[in-house]
């Protein structure tokens, strides 16, 4: 008679060497085995690009989606309605944006390279009478910041030229093909999005089914819930913080429009971009306009600074807790770290991330920490900690 044990036995043995023959080899090849791992995730990049584009259209698609279901009740027809409604949207805010900002920024930003020499000469002149001011034994010498100004226009434009002419034939086919399949990739991720969209519920299904047969009941259970907490918090803050950029955006065109700021469209595009990141980006933003407005015209840079203040606080205490709300929710001291470890890391992008990844970390960190303190019969509290009797729970 077989010894069905003794198999099971042998198995598990087996199971085991060929894991750390394989573990063994990664350790020791771990450079090639990320190199044909990275190569073999980025053959899917238009589905990563795909998953974005379809996240960000799935927001207001939701909401168009809602109101035409209180008169359209053939799901077919409602959602082939929202997906067009929401793809008609996102095409009037691109042709307003290239055909009124983007010319605008252009002009300003022809205008800034055009003067570069008057406006850094008028700028160093005020920091070295504000130095002379406060008796500062110091001044910047702007012969030498004028000569690095040229020179940097000088090798960046023959660096370009030796290129372009050394190797112009090469060059142009290689462009073409970049051109190309970057073109190709972007309409591919775009038709993947709408399937992604228009038929959402099913691939969700399919997902579920594919992580439930490798991770089991239990633990799909609580990569899902994970999941539906990740899209809580991404959902609200990237919503809340591109509308909150939209508005902020508008409200310092108008006050820099109204004031007569220079470039004012330059102006509130910095100041709007820099406020995606949360906290310290709006500031930062304010930074960078204010040397611009010194530098161009002086005289109105008090005025600017008022006109920022005015509209931030405003914007800081009545619209932005209507627009964000309580979508994130954690404490200054984990932003600003989520901003520091997830900038480093991912740099801009990584801030865009950073406040609802740490929101999401912090979560299910709070969860599993709260649970197994629970389990051992703990109770912590602001002045105590208590061993709880588990017959009076």
């Amino acid at each position: 008679m077989i010894d069905k044990t003794h198999i099971v036995k042998n198995n598990k043995t087996m199971l085991y060497i060929t894991y750390a023959i394989l573990l063994a080899f990664v350790v020791f090849n771990y450079e090639t085995v990320f190199s044909v791992v990275g190569y073999l995730l980025s053959l899917a990049t238009p589905l990563y690009i795909a998953i974005i584009i379809a996240f960000i259209l799935n927001i207001p698609m939701r909401k168009i989606e809602h109101l035409y279901g209180k008169k359209i009740k053939k799901k077919g027809l409602k959602r082939g309605l929202s997906i067009m409604t929401t793809l008609i949207l996102a095409i009037i805010l691109l042709v307003l944006f290239s055909s009124f900002i983007i010319p605008k920024l252009g002009e300003s930003i022809s205008l800034i390279i055009t003067n570069i020499f008057n406006y850094s000469n008028r700028l160093v002149t005020l920091v070295n009478d504000a130095l002379a001011q406060f008796n500062v034994n110091y001044a910047i010498n702007y012969d030498s910041i004028q000569q690095a100004l040229t020179n940097m226009d000088l090798n960046s434009f023959l660096s370009k030229s030796g290129d372009l002419l050394g190797n112009a034939g090469i060059n142009l086919i290689f462009q073409s093909i970049g051109i190309f399949g970057t073109f190709i990739n972007a309409i591919t991720s775009f038709i993947m999005a709408l399937y992604l969209l228009a038929n959402k519920e099913t691939h969700l299904r399919q997902l579920k089914k594919i992580v439930t047969f490798f991770f089991g009941y239990k633990e799909s259970l609580v990569i899902f819930d994970i999941g539906a907490e990740a899209n809580h918090y991404f959902n609200g803050f990237v919503s809340g913080q591109l509308l909150e950029c939209c508005i902020l955006t508008s409200l310092m065109y108008a006050g820099f429009k109204i004031s007569g700021m220079p470039f004012p469209e330059l102006l509130a595009f910095i100041i709007g971009i820099a406020s995606l990141v949360p906290m310290f980006g709006g500031f930062v933003g304010f930074g960078i306009s204010f040397v611009l407005v010194l530098a161009v015209e002086p005289t109105q840079a008090i005025i600017f600074t008022l006109c920022f203040v005015i509209i931030q606080q405003f914007e800081a205490n009545i619209i932005y807790p209507r627009v964000v709300g309580g979508a994130v929710g954690i404490s200054g001291v984990y932003v600003l770290l989520s901003l520091v470890i997830f900038g480093n890391l991912l740099g801009f992008f990584g801030l865009l991330i950073a406040v609802p990844s740490m929101a999401l970390i912090y979560a299910v960190g709070s969860r599993v920490v709260n649970i197994a303190l629970y389990r051992k019969h703990i109770e912590v509290t602001d002045h105590s900690i208590t061993k709880i009797d588990p017959d009076n729970l």
